[in-house]
Formats: structure tokens, C-alpha cells, sequence
């Protein structure tokens, strides 16, 4: 009997583990250009569309097209000032981006 329990704790603990998440839940959705400031532009992955009701397909739409583009953020740019119209640009931020900063230093 204690096997058979041990053996049921431990095969749930493995496939506990085992967990992968869908790339589109993964996706970081941001509205401020400060956030993408230092990532890579993929493109747009929408036109400008309304935030109305039924914006949620239009968002998982959006974010489908990030990960086919590899990117990682989604940001959305405001069209309007009541934030009613937005449009998708996918970016690629993090490990994916190779960012340098030279440091010219004068001799003396």
C-alpha cells in the first residue's frame, strides 16, 4: 500500500513539473513606448482597431502574430486620446536583442 502511494505522489510531482505554457499566454502586452525603448521592432501585427467590446479576439489575434514573429512584447500604440483605438506592434525584447554600449574613454 505504501508503494502504490509513493508511486502516486511521485508520478504526480513529474508531471507537475512537466508543465509547458502556451507562447501566447507569454506574450507581454504593453501600452508605454518606454517599455519597448531598448527591444527590436518586428512590424505591425494589426491595424488600428477599436477597444470595444470583442477587442479580446482582436488582442489574441495580435498576440499570435508576436510569437510567429519570435517577439516577446506586444505593445499597444494609442490612436486616440480615450485609448478607443489602438494598433499592434510587435517587438523582441530580452536575451533575443544584442545591445552595445561603447565607452570612448580620453587618454591622459
Amino acid at each position: 500500500m505504501q508503494r502504490t502511494l509513493l508511486a502516486s505522489l511521485l508520478l504526480l510531482g513529474v508531471s507537475a513539473c512537466s508543465y509547458r505554457p502556451d507562447p501566447v499566454d507569454l506574450v507581454k502586452v504593453v501600452d508605454s513606448p518606454a517599455d519597448v525603448r531598448v527591444c527590436q521592432n518586428l512590424g505591425e501585427v494589426s491595424p488600428v482597431v477599436p477597444t470595444t467590446p470583442g477587442f479580446g479576439s482582436a488582442l489574441d489575434s495580435m498576440k499570435e502574430a508576436v510569437v510567429a514573429l519570435g517577439g516577446t512584447h506586444l505593445y499597444l500604440q494609442q490612436n486616440s486620446r480615450d485609448w478607443s483605438l489602438v494598433r499592434g506592434i510587435a517587438y523582441r525584447c530580452g536575451s533575443g536583442v544584442v545591445r552595445r554600449e561603447v565607452v570612448i574613454r580620453a587618454k591622459g
